[in-house]
């Protein structure tokens, strides 16, 4: 058994309308040997499932792990989002991971990502954020932002390069604040579950390895495929979304044109819309991989220019 100390604390937001109190948890492992602290977020949207339970077997993994340094785990940082298995806070319809630092006046979510930043960012020497693709559409790539050797620690095929993510979420805040910073979007969709909830586990161990936290050294992986350039395919109507491409294709490169899905009417049967790949080597990064309801806006696809 290892020598670690364990602890759970719990970061109070206020108290919902029905009474109930709003809360976060954040469990801390604290190991017998100096070493870096390091933050580990998922659940920051609710439909987000595969990053909570790859929290979940973490911690199972540090109470048996000879650690050195801390690890903080936020396993669940919107659980009113967790509860509707929505993006969004079902109270004020506001994206938490657009919204960061907050405001301690502001609207429910503002106020729960001031508290979040408050209470898990101070005095982290690393941060490793955790993301999926949600309840429909699976992902599979990772961020470069501060700390390219880190991001490619988790072994992840598909790296995206940016210099600080997406203004208003945690990792750009993290960014901001000059912690190194590795955001994580893998899984989702329910397809391939084992297989990302495996990898996801494997590649922040990995992490943890390089930042000297877990004992040994991270795994050898091939070299990536890095990509400057993201865009979100998102349909003009909603309808019935039928996949040409699988879970299994992301991570190719495709040539443009390539048919990556139609949208059909599911009451006369016409097609409405048609994704294509748009770049002339299209890498695929998210995807839908199923039959499935899609609504106007929706994410349908995310692709990379390789």
């Amino acid at each position: 058994m290892s020598a670690n100390e364990v602890s759970l604390r719990w970061l109070s937001l206020g108290t919902l309308a029905g009474g109930a109190p709003l809360r976060v948890p954040i469990h801390t492992f604290r190991g017998s040997a100096p070493g870096p602290t390091v933050g580990i977020s998922a659940g920051i949207h609710g439909d987000e499932i595969q990053p909570i339970e790859v929290v979940r077997r973490l911690a199972g993994m540090l109470h048996q792990s000879e650690l050195a340094g801390t690890v903080h785990l936020l396993p669940v940082a919107n659980p009113l989002a967790f509860a509707g298995l929505s993006r969004h806070t079902p109270q004020d319809q506001l994206n938490l991971n657009r919204v960061f630092p907050g405001d301690p006046n502001g609207w429910l979510t503002e106020q729960m990502a001031h508290a979040i930043a408050g209470a898990f960012l101070p005095g982290l020497a690393a941060l490793l954020d955790l993301h999926a693709g949600g309840l429909f559409p699976t992902v599979d790539y990772v961020y470069i932002l501060n700390d390219e050797a880190l991001s490619r620690a988790l072994g992840v095929r598909v790296m995206f390069r940016t210099p600080r993510g997406f203004a208003g979420t945690l990792g750009s805040l993290a960014v901001e604040q000059g912690v190194p910073t590795v955001v994580a979007e893998l899984g989702g969709g329910q397809i391939a579950d084992e297989r990302y909830l495996t990898r996801a586990l494997d590649g922040v161990c990995s992490a943890l390895r390089r930042l000297g936290v877990l004992p040994g050294a991270p795994a050898p992986h091939p070299e990536p495929l890095i990509t400057e350039r993201l865009e979100t395919l998102r349909p003009h109507q909603g309808g019935l979304l039928v996949p040409e491409v699988r879970v299994p294709d992301l991570g190719s490169v495709v040539p443009r044109g390539t048919l990556l899905g139609r949208v059909y009417d599911p009451y006369t049967f016409v097609e409405l819309e048609r994704f294509e790949a748009p770049f002339a080597r299209t890498i695929l990064i998210l995807l839908r991989g199923a039959v499935s309801g899609i609504q106007i806006g929706d994410y349908a696809y995310m692709v990379g220019e390789a």
